[in-house]
């Protein structure tokens, strides 16, 4: 499965049915709204305005970022890393975000042995994320 296999998926099945790969446990929807919230100081209005823009952004940021590492691109792959890893953050999902920076390190560093399974894992935990805000807007 390339990493943008990953974006035709929802939630956390791969096109197989196999789990996509996590490093630990997908984020909780939970969990995901609260940060997010408390990001937001609470403002349920605001969250609910922001949220939209979050999902579709960050899903495209997650397209890009996916087909830069089928592209073997790494000077993609650490701008889109980086561009997402900022919106990630946006939203409290720190853990993520601290993922999706170590992919923007990896790139630059050349190390890219290590990116495919990252960036795969980064994508999918962003996707369940723009989805669970999704639907917590609704």
């Amino acid at each position: 499965m390339t990493a943008l296999d990953a974006l035709r998926c929802t939630d956390h099945d791969t096109p197989g049915g196999a789990p996509v790969p996590f490093d630990g446990h997908p984020p909780h929807a939970d969990d995901t709204r609260a940060l997010a919230m408390a990001r937001f100081d609470g403002d349920a209005e605001f969250f609910a305005r922001i949220i939209p823009l979050f999902r579709q952004a960050a899903i495209d940021q997650a397209r890009s970022l996916a087909d830069a590492i089928d592209r073997y691109d790494a000077e993609q792959v650490q701008h889109w890393a980086h561009t997402l890893k900022g919106s990630l953050l946006t939203v409290g999902a720190n853990a993520t975000a601290a993922r999706a920076e170590a992919l923007e390190s990896a790139a630059r560093e050349g190390r890219t042995q290590e990116l495919r399974d990252a960036v795969r894992q980064v994508v999918a935990e962003t996707l369940i994320i723009a989805r669970q805000l999704d639907v917590a807007t609704t």
